[in-house]
């Protein structure tokens, strides 16, 4: 689950978080709240998710054997859900996913797995700062796509002042990355579906996280996104394309002469599926 390798690509590093066990970062997370909950005495959990997340939950849960209940969008991606199918928690289909977990919890006494609303999140991707300190001790950025924010926060607050954090969403879902970066054209289809998350609790925080450290964030096109994608095959690196999009906003912020600084670590946050 942790020491994920950190390889480098031409003038910059990759941070493949996609090799966690289920294979996405929320593997950072989701053990150490299945860890909570067992202690809070709750005997069932509950989540709402675009498909990574509950896969992890999926995996954990099975494994300490705790009861899973798993609200999706009838949008979700048909590969993950062939993947949650696998495992024996029960899969719901909702219209509205989180409220719908939200009230599952309250009525069941099950424990919700959310991850912006969960303080423990933050302590499962401070690992990530750890590592990639111990990895590459003289790391001068670091660029982080953005869904709920809460991998970047988390990150942030295990990683000196001097080191500028890189906020990257699509152009077809920014409502962090749009407020800095207005260069780019809305797009209705969302690639990167991983990152559907539209309400942010912490988004305040997030915004003030990119600015105090000296950083930005980028909104990206879905063919800079494709291209990088392609890039990275070419490199015989296969990830999800919300990977590629943290590529994509780092050729962009080199395009645009930010200072990334000598030693740039780009977070892949899931594999293919």
């Amino acid at each position: 689950m942790t020491n994920t390798p950190l390889i480098k690509l031409d003038n910059l590093y990759l941070k493949r978080e996609d090799k966690n066990i289920t294979g996405s970062t929320k593997d950072r997370v989701i053990p150490l709240q299945i860890e909570k909950l067992k202690k809070n005495g709750f005997s069932q959990a509950v989540i709402s998710s675009t498909g990574n997340a509950a896969i992890s939950a999926a995996y954990f849960c099975q494994q300490k054997q705790v009861e899973l209940t798993i609200f999706l969008s009838p949008n979700v991606s048909p590969q993950k859900l062939a993947v949650l199918k696998q495992f024996p928690s029960e899969i719901i289909l909702s219209l509205k996913p989180i409220s719908s977990a939200i009230k599952y919890a309250k009525t069941n006494n099950a424990y919700l797995l959310r991850q912006s609303t969960d303080p423990v999140s933050l302590v499962g991707y401070q690992q990530i700062s750890e590592e990639i300190q111990n990895q590459l001790s003289h790391v001068t950025s670091i660029f982080v796509p953005i869904g709920s924010g809460t991998t970047l926060l988390g990150i942030s607050q295990k990683i000196p002042a001097n080191i500028p954090i890189f906020g990257i969403q699509s152009a077809a879902n920014c409502p962090i990355s749009s407020l800095f970066d207005q260069d780019y054209q809305k797009e209705n289809r969302l690639i990167t579906d991983a990152l559907s998350v539209k309400y942010l609790p912490q988004k305040k925080q997030i915004i003030e996280t990119i600015k105090n450290s000296q950083g930005f964030a980028f909104t990206i096109q879905n063919e800079a996104i494709v291209l990088a994608n392609h890039f990275l095959e070419s490199k015989n690196i296969v990830t999800s394309l919300e990977g590629a999009l943290c590529l994509a906003g780092y050729q962009k912020a080199v395009k645009n002469n930010y200072s990334v600084g000598k030693y740039p670590v780009i977070l892949l946050t899931g594999s293919k599926r």
